[in-house]
């Protein structure tokens, strides 16, 4: 069992480290990055309270009515429209303190 526990711990590491790393880079969408982060911290236990994570649990739960990119197909145009605003407006408001939580995550977890 602890080979188990070993494992996923460490393809949760990889999975912040490459999450953290695309989303700093901008290299992957603002809120599906953020979205990744916040849900990654169910991987570990350890994780669901860290505080290093806490950034983008607050910013997805901005966004919980955005449409994930599945379901943006199913959506009008003008909502996409309003949506895409507010991820614009959030990614420019957080942008600094999303990139230093990224650091931290990719320091901590290399």
């Amino acid at each position: 069992m602890h080979g188990v526990d070993e494992t996923l711990r460490l393809e949760t590491k990889n999975a912040v480290v490459n999450t953290a790393r695309d989303l700093a880079h901008r290299r992957t969408p603002f809120i599906e990055g953020i979205r990744l982060l916040a849900a990654l911290r169910f991987s570990d236990s350890r994780l669901e309270n860290d505080p290093d994570f806490m950034l983008f649990v607050a910013i997805a739960s901005e966004t919980d009515h955005h449409p994930s990119p599945e379901v943006r197909k199913h959506c009008s145009q003008a909502w996409l429209e309003k949506c895409d605003s507010e991820a614009l407006a959030l990614h420019e408001e957080h942008l600094r303190l999303v990139r230093l939580a990224c650091d931290r995550l990719i320091e901590r977890f290399s």
